[in-house]
Formats: structure tokens, C-alpha cells, sequence
């Protein structure tokens, strides 16, 4: 084994100072992977205690400009409020407002490959309604939204297995450009509603 420092030459001192260096910040940044990686998974196991039955897999594509208006995290959490409001109001009337009834979301934003936004949703099918006309809504109030793109994918998941496969699609990180960002927390709803 070559000692450390091989010489006291000061050629030699800084190589061997650049590479402990090098090491270190090799170090640091395997560290900041794996705290990261305890974060994510710890995050996905407390959002999996959050689920609820009856969801419907959505996926809502958007439109990344109007007119000169760029769209960006904030402009399309907005956006999603506004339809979750248009959709919760055709659903449940006056008790959206008056009681504070609403369905059940769980909404992930993600970034494709060509760097285009677009949301991946759980939503509760209600109670009271048939699926074709719960897509009806959805389509309805989604075209009403400034960023909302015509293209959404539904999707009833047939099987338990089905919903679980979806729910870890929706939390893999490769599509995200920071995991903790990507939880829509103001607009998925299942996590402040009571489970019932």
C-alpha cells in the first residue's frame, strides 16, 4: 500500500489534498442521497395511510402557455383549485359551500421527458353517481380551467392490485424535479378530510 503522502513536496501535498477533498464531497453528496431517500420513502409510506376507496386513476394533461402566461407549479395548483371547485360545486350543490362537502384527491404535478407539467390524480368516485357521467364532469370542468388541455386519461382500476400499481406510479421520483414539491398539499384534499 502507497502511504498518503508519499513525499513532502508541495506537488505532492496538493494531490493528496484534492483528492481527500474530492472523497469528502464524494461523502457529502451520498449522504444528501440517502437522506433523501429516507425522506421519499417516508413520505410514500404516511401519503399510502392516506388513500381512500373508490378512487379513480386521472391523469390531467396542460396547456404550458396562453396567450404570454407561462405556466409554472404555482399558476397550475391554482388552476387545479379552481377546477376541484367547479367539479366538488356540480357535485354536491349548495353543501360544497354551506358544509364543506368535497371529494377525496390526492394530486402529484410531474414533469414529462420534454418538459411538459401535467398532474397525476386519485379522486374519489362519489357515492351517488354512475362512472360515465362522474367523466362527464370531469371532462366538463377540466375544459373550463385556463390550463386545461383536452387530452385526461381515466381510468376505474379494476383490482386492488391495479390501485396500488398506480399509486406507485404516481410517487416514483424520476419525473419529479423535487419529490417533497410535487405533492399538490393545498388541493389533495385527502389528507385533512376525515376518512368516513
Amino acid at each position: 500500500m502507497i502511504p498518503l503522502f508519499c513525499c513532502m513536496k508541495p506537488h505532492c501535498s496538493k494531490f493528496v489534498f484534492i483528492y481527500i477533498l474530492y472523497k469528502l464531497i464524494l461523502i457529502i453528496h451520498y449522504e444528501k442521497y440517502l437522506m433523501k431517500e429516507v425522506l421519499r420513502t417516508s413520505y410514500k409510506d404516511w401519503l399510502s395511510t392516506k388513500l381512500f376507496e373508490d378512487g379513480v386513476n386521472i391523469t390531467f394533461t396542460v396547456k404550458q402557455m396562453v396567450g404570454s402566461v407561462k405556466v409554472d407549479n404555482l399558476k397550475l395548483e391554482t388552476n387545479f383549485k379552481y377546477f376541484r371547485n367547479i367539479l366538488n360545486k356540480k357535485i354536491f350543490g349548495n353543501s360544497f359551500r354551506r358544509f364543506g362537502k368535497q371529494l377525496k384527491m390526492l394530486v402529484v404535478r410531474e414533469v414529462s421527458a420534454l418538459q411538459r407539467l401535467h398532474l397525476h390524480t386519485i379522486i374519489e368516485l362519489p357515492k351517488h353517481l354512475d362512472f360515465k357521467r362522474f367523466v362527464y364532469l370531469i371532462r366538463l370542468c377540466w375544459n373550463k380551467t385556463l390550463f386545461g388541455y383536452g387530452q385526461i386519461h381515466i381510468e376505474k382500476p379494476s383490482t386492488q392490485l391495479r390501485e396500488e400499481g398506480w399509486f406507485h406510479y404516481i410517487m416514483k421520483k424520476k419525473s419529479k424535479l423535487d419529490f417533497g414539491d410535487s405533492i399538490d398539499l393545498e388541493n389533495s384534499s385527502c389528507l385533512y378530510l376525515n376518512s368516513s
